[in-house]
């Protein structure tokens, strides 16, 4: 999600698989890469020592001491930076590969641009494959492409990857990336049920009581807030993730997706006008802008902190942990294994959040996007790589079984078992993941070391019959949720925003910042009329500055995404 949906959806997967290292459960039950069981086990305790076969993966010719740079675009992820981590350790004792990750010290976009401007680009970069910064990197010749040095120094790895992924990725007939968190039509209904919006939560002893109403459409959940208020005057009655068009995407905060696809559960389809060849800005849709509308009443019922609107995420976050919310938004696996149990370890169990179902406008149910083979951020080998051979050898250790179910679960005996032919955390890794998910990550490293997970029926099975042991609650919420998703790959809607260095990136990006601007004034109207006014000034300006031109640019690589996926 670029389409930041997709991106949004992709870090759902990521966030909600953590539990049972899985990757973002989120990595498709892929037919083509499926893993013989007995080779990931088997392989899972080989050493770096070990004597390389000369016929044997590329990765196992030199495993001497080696060090890439990596800039990871998301200052957020510091679970990801390499430290002293079990998944970390493993995979430098088997291959002598150690990666120093860095994060942008403030905004990601202004230090990845200035970065490119300079030519000063570590050896590989972390990017979401759809960021308009990728074509800056592909046509100055910044990258390599994989093709290219998988041929040279890895000539086995391409045959391990999936054609459907290969042919969708590729840019200009070259494969210049390996995606994260790539789904497949299987994985939409195997494993981990996915979750590809953020969820609204409700407190569980405010819930209780204003006497646990039904909450099943907006006036349901308005009354709730209401009588919440009431009741605990001194708790936020809302609290939803910070706004920003840039970060976000049209949908301005990641919370929003829960309303939006309530209020406008076909907005994918209905943005397609192809009598007038154009893909719409959602902002045209009126069930779009009614998911702001929805906001709007319950600023002027005293419901929404506009506090929430220059917040940053620390600062919600900090909030969160206090139960500070009455109903709050958050990924359904953060929620269950990060503040949850510190609500309960801190404020006690009554005060923990429960899972809010969809919400019907017009006695519609929501539908939620979650598409396949898009992934979220992809590997790019710069060509600053002092050694670029050991990075993409390193690369086809990631991908491979081996690799997967080290990053994933670590070595069998000391840190899983397998049990009835699926690899299980020892029991008390396992409760850690649950109770102390913060321990978790930073003594493990569990799905936070190479970032390059596929798909693979083998953990995809072991995570959704963990998850559902251990965490049965969470299992349940993502189940009850999960009958509102549906399958957007036909549609062509990914990666439709126009490249940034084109007329038409030009305009996107003054759209984009006419309607981060518009946002708050939307939301803290004192008025419907306010509201109108606002928002047909909005639209007035967007189309001053050439929305259409963007719409029609929007439109052909909506063809060409159909053509991409043979369709």
């Amino acid at each position: 999600m670029k389409g930041k949906g997709l991106k949004i959806s992709a870090l759902a997967i990521l966030a909600m698989s953590m539990l049972a290292g899985c990757g973002s459960g989120n990595n498709a039950n892929n037919n083509t890469n499926a893993p013989a069981e007995t080779a990931a086990a088997n392989n899972g305790n080989a050493q770096a020592s070990a004597p390389a076969e000369s016929n044997g993966p590329s990765w196992q010719k030199d495993t001497s001491p080696f060090t890439f740079t990596q800039y990871f675009y998301g200052n957020w992820a510091s679970n990801y930076l390499w430290k002293d981590q079990f998944a970390m350790k493993l995979a430098t004792q088997k291959t002598g590969v150690t990666i120093d990750r860095k994060l942008a010290t403030g905004s990601d976009d202004d230090y990845l641009n200035t970065m490119i401007a300079s030519g000063d680009l570590p050896d590989t970069i972390m990017l979401d494959w759809n960021n308009p910064a990728v074509t800056k990197l592909i046509k100055n010749g910044m990258v390599y492409s994989m093709d290219e040095l998988m041929e040279k120094y890895a000539p086995d790895f391409k045959a391990q990857l999936d054609p459907d992924m290969v042919k969708y990725h590729s840019i200009d007939g070259k494969l210049w990336y390996l995606p994260n968190l790539y789904e497949t039509a299987d994985r939409l209904t195997s494993g981990v049920p996915i979750t590809p919006i953020r969820p609204w939560f409700i407190r569980s002893d405010i819930y209780a009581a204003i006497g646990s109403p039904a909450i099943q459409t907006p006036d349901d959940l308005e009354n709730a807030l209401k009588l919440a208020k009431e009741k605990f005057p001194d708790v936020s009655p809302v609290g939803v993730e910070f706004f920003d068009v840039a970060k976000n995407g049209f949908h301005g905060s990641n919370s929003m997706d829960y309303l939006i696809y309530s209020f406008s559960p076909h907005l994918l389809e209905e943005r397609v006008k192809d009598d007038q060849q154009i893909v719409e800005y959602p902002m045209r849709n009126k069930g779009f802008i009614d998911a702001f509308r929805f906001l709007n009443k319950l600023s002027l019922e005293g419901l929404f902190d506009p506090q929430l609107l220059i917040y940053k995420q620390e600062q919600y976050e900090e909030k969160l942990y206090g139960a500070q919310y009455a109903v709050a938004s958050q990924f359904m696996n953060n929620m269950y294994t990060q503040y949850n149990p510190k609500i309960e370890s801190t404020l006690g169990k009554e005060q923990a959040y429960t899972i809010l179902d969809g919400l019907k406008v017009n006695g519609q149910d929501p539908r939620y996007p979650a598409s396949r083979l898009m992934g979220w951020q992809g590997l790019f080998i710069t060509k600053n790589a002092k050694n670029p051979e050991r990075i993409i050898q390193f690369a086809e250790y990631a991908w491979s079984d081996e690799g997967q179910m080290d990053m994933r679960y670590g070595t069998e005996g000391e840190t899983y078992d397998m049990v009835d032919g699926l690899p299980k955390y020892k029991q008390d890794i396992l409760d850690m993941s649950v109770k102390d998910n913060a321990t978790f990550n930073s003594k493990y490293g569990f799905n936070d070391s190479t970032l390059l997970f596929r798909a693979g029926k083998l953990w995809d099975d072991a995570s959704a019959r963990d998850l559902k042991e251990s965490q049965p609650v969470q299992y349940e919420a993502m189940k009850m949720l999960e009958k509102y998703n549906f399958d957007n790959y036909s549609l062509g809607m990914e990666n439709l925003e126009p490249d940034g260095a084109t007329a038409e990136g030009t305009i996107n990006a003054k759209v984009k910042d006419l309607w981060n601007k518009t946002i708050p004034k939307l939301i803290l109207s004192k008025s419907d009329a306010e509201f109108d006014s606002a928002y047909n000034e909005f639209v007035k300006q967007m189309d001053q500055v050439g929305a259409e031109k963007v719409e029609k640019v929007m439109y052909q690589r909506h063809l060409e995404d159909l053509k991409k996926k043979g369709l």
